[in-house]
């Protein structure tokens, strides 16, 4: 019996061309959109990390799919990237050679993260009061639920 050889998953193919161009110098952030999907992981790379200032972005994600699906579809082979706009041609040809599509979203700045779609306004939101939400909500849950069995 003979055996095929292996295929590359799309999983693999977008991990070995983050993982190049990571080598390469070329990024600066990436985000796996596994939990949450991508408007989650947006939110949290335009959260705080290592002491460094919050950034928003501006995103368009017009395209196929309804718009629920297109922010919250959980899917680790994607993988949004951050780069120099004159990394973009390296990039590209990373992205080519690994055999994986490539999706330009939007662009990083500014205190807000803005997400349209078919030139409707979905998300337009305060970075650092989403960070905050985001970084006090377990806190908070947990204090409810003690509050709710202290009062049983």
């Amino acid at each position: 019996m003979k055996r095929l050889p292996p295929q590359k998953s799309s999983f693999w193919m977008s991990v070995s061309a983050c993982l190049r161009a990571a080598e390469a110098g070329l990024l600066r952030s990436a985000h796996d959109c596994a939990d949450g999907g991508l408007a989650i992981a947006l939110a949290e790379c335009c959260f705080s990390s290592l002491n460094r200032e919050v950034y928003g972005a501006d995103i368009d994600i017009t395209g196929d799919y309804d718009v629920v699906t297109r922010l919250f579809s959980e899917s680790p082979a994607r993988i949004i990237i951050s780069f120099d706009e004159s990394a973009l041609g390296d990039i590209e040809e990373i992205v080519a050679a690994a055999g994986c599509p490539m999706t330009l979203l939007g662009n990083v700045g500014a205190d807000r993260l803005r997400i349209e779609s078919e030139g409707d306004e979905v998300i337009q939101l305060d970075v650092s009061e989403m960070e905050s939400a985001w970084r006090s909500s377990l806190k908070n849950k947990l204090q409810a639920e003690v509050r709710a069995a202290g009062a049983e």
